[in-house]
């Protein structure tokens, strides 16, 4: 904790001595400045915490949307499906945007190409 404080105290006298942080409206442009200026390297737990504090956001809507989904397939009448399906049939579920742009055909041809069956899929 005595770093954190030490870079704090150095990182708060050098930004308000610093022209280019008076106008900021943004924790993003903050971040993305003090990469420009290569000030992250002089305080670079700060910008860690920055880059942290950024990503929170994205993380919590990633989560919630998949316990969103896992209430939507994992219902009464599927409840007994085992752990590997349900985790297969979520990530479909959830990317469904790139699921849809899959090719079925494909799909099929390279399952049916990789050993020899005893009945041809097609």
């Amino acid at each position: 904790m005595c770093a954190l404080e030490l870079e704090c105290a150095y990182y708060e006298k050098d930004m308000r001595s610093d022209p280019k942080f008076k106008k900021l409206e943004s924790i993003a442009e903050l971040c993305h400045i003090l990469v420009q200026i290569r000030k992250s390297e002089f305080y670079p737990i700060i910008h860690r915490l920055i880059c942290f504090v950024l990503t929170i956001p994205v993380s919590t809507a990633t989560t919630e949307r998949a316990f969103s989904a896992m209430n939507i397939i994992k219902n009464r009448l599927r409840s007994k499906m085992e752990d590997d399906f349900l985790n297969d049939y979520m990530v479909l579920h959830i990317e469904k945007e790139y699921a849809d742009s899959i090719d079925n055909a494909v799909v099929i041809e390279d399952f049916e190409n990789l050993s020899n069956r005893r009945v041809k899929f097609s």
